[in-house]
């Protein structure tokens, strides 16, 4: 955990990234409140799934927050035995995050053109194919499933328009 100040200070590196997405979540949130409503019928509308993320947003933030000094507690009389120096991140590690973020543009360059269910099967085999190599057919058993069970739930029973793209449906 790096610090700014002392070992007791408030501004630790987890603190401040906790207390900066509280800040934007509660902004987000004031800003989603005051957007004009559709003149749509829906079950839920289109404000509720923003708002629930960011209340789980900052309900993690809060964890960590609180998580942090439970830590530094623990680790206070360890640190005078001996600091270990911190892990540098490896060119393999570099490699799987630019893979990872070259998988998100793509699901977005896809998702409107391929559909929700093709486009998040894909995804999701992507990903975990990058964390758990060689497991294909887990992955496929997994992935193509749940972006059926995504994609029902959010068409059928929220009556959210999710794209279709080359599937009938």
């Amino acid at each position: 955990m790096k610090e700014r100040g002392g070992r007791n200070s408030l501004f630790t590196f987890d603190r401040m990234v906790a207390l900066i997405s509280v800040l934007i979540s509660l902004f987000l949130i004031r800003n989603e409140y005051n957007m004009p409503n559709p003149n749509i019928q829906q079950t839920i509308g289109p404000s509720f799934m923003p708002i629930a993320i960011l209340v789980a947003l900052i309900f993690s933030a809060l964890l960590i927050f609180f998580a942090s000094y439970k830590t530094e507690r623990k680790t206070g009389d360890a640190d005078a035995v001996q600091a270990e120096p911190p892990s540098k991140t490896s060119a393999g590690q570099y490699k799987i995050m630019g893979m990872v973020v070259l998988g998100l543009v793509l699901y977005g360059v896809m998702l409107i053109p391929v559909g929700f269910i093709i486009s998040t099967s894909a995804l999701i085999v992507w990903q975990a194919q990058l964390f758990q190599k060689g497991k294909w057919i887990r992955n496929l058993v997994v992935g193509i499933p749940f972006s059926i069970v995504v994609y029902y739930l959010f068409v059928r029973l929220l009556e959210v328009t999710l794209p279709g793209g080359i599937l009938p449906f």
